[in-house]
């Protein structure tokens, strides 16, 4: 087993930033240290490096999957950058090699300045670990993947890549006012602008008490990549998101057909009031398009301008699969499909309503 005493993370497209690059890595490095110490991680510090963040002096493999900005980390052991010391330590790695059928040895050298090629070490110390354990070379798909990684201070040996959720640090975008309900398709549609960088702050049209009881264990599933911050939660109940009509509007043959429609506009309309209070740049839905009837591209048209704000929908061009992959991911797929007593949409509920008919229906029925 390898004794490590760093972990060496890695970032994607943050790499890609212009100007704004430092601000996103300083971001990424507060929320890893903010992140340990949640976890109570024994480290003495984390340091930025030209591509990489570095945390020193850990003894513990910490869980950072959960830290959005991440691509991969390693836990890796640190030594000295000088190929005289590298050599030692190789000697070390025989026993790590014990019972494997192959290995490789990979090099990436971040200081191009360094006197050996990637090539040359990998030919170099692959012989080493060769000549000391007689386990053959494989290239492709080995056993073992050693490798080496040399850093502007240090040199660094690892044998594994975590791979995490990538994306931009959390609150490095902004913020948006999500609506959230209990279903699968809103939590992953937050969770995919959180992973954009955005902060969202959570509305949800309360139906039921068991609905609500779902939200609250989905707001703390989302708030395992927040780094400790904890979300606002704002509760509305669907009467009085209907100022106390929706019994008669429901039993009313003329409107029944309109209420999906007729809903989806007081949410947005009612997120629209939220996200002025909040000081939001816009709203987040699930929306899938012709999912289901109140998300045809019609009725999307006139309810989706309500609130004077962008609306994001992450998920308009999702397969259902698609969606249910990413919640099981994400941890909030058994809690979205826990049963429970949601909404339930009229028989032959209404999928191509025009803006006309529409403003026709808000005045009869007061609602606008």
């Amino acid at each position: 087993m390898l004794s490590f005493n760093s972990v060496i993370v890695r970032y994607g497209e943050i790499s890609l930033k212009g100007k704004n690059r430092i601000a996103f890595e300083l971001k990424l490095k507060s929320n890893i240290e903010k992140k340990l110490e949640i976890q109570r991680e024994d480290f003495s510090r984390v340091i930025l490096k030209r591509g990489r963040i570095y945390i020193k002096g850990i003894k513990d493999v910490p869980e950072l999957k959960n830290i959005l900005g991440i691509y991969s980390y390693s836990p890796a052991l640190e030594i000295k950058k000088d190929i005289e010391e590298l050599e030692k330590e190789i000697v070390n790695f025989f026993s790590v090699l014990k019972g494997k059928k192959s290995f490789r040895v990979r090099c990436q050298r971040i200081d191009k300045k360094f006197p050996l090629t990637s090539i040359d070490i990998e030919r170099k110390f692959g012989e080493i670990l060769f000549e000391g354990t007689k386990i053959p070379v494989k290239l492709n798909d080995p056993d073992l993947n050693f490798q080496i990684e040399i850093g502007e201070d240090n040199i660094y040996i690892f044998f594994e890549k975590i791979k995490c959720f990538a994306g931009l640090p959390y609150e490095t975008a902004g913020k948006l006012v999500s609506l959230f309900s209990a279903g699968i398709d809103s939590p992953v549609a937050t969770f995919l602008m959180m992973k954009r960088g955005v902060e969202p702050v959570l509305v949800h049209f309360k139906i039921t008490d068991k609905d609500y009881k779902k939200v609250l264990l989905l707001k703390e599933k989302l708030e395992v990549f927040t780094c400790g911050k904890k979300m606002k939660l704002y509760v509305i109940n669907r009467d009085e998101l209907f100022n106390e009509k929706f019994s008669s509007l429901y039993k009313n043959e003329k409107f029944y057909p309109y209420m999906c429609v007729l809903c989806k506009y007081l949410m947005h309309k009612k997120a629209g009031e939220i996200a002025k209070q909040v000081n939001a740049e816009g709203i987040i839905t699930g929306d899938n398009l012709a999912q289901v009837a109140s998300q045809t591209l019609r009725n999307l048209f006139v309810y989706t301008t309500v609130s004077g704000f962008p609306v994001y929908s992450p998920l308009i061009s999702f397969d259902k699969e698609e969606t249910i992959k990413i919640a099981k991911e994400i941890g909030t797929y058994e809690i979205s499909t826990m049963k429970s007593e949601g909404c339930i949409p009229p028989k032959h509920p209404k999928t191509g309503v025009s803006l006309e008919v529409f403003n026709r229906i808000l005045e009869e029925t007061e609602l606008k």
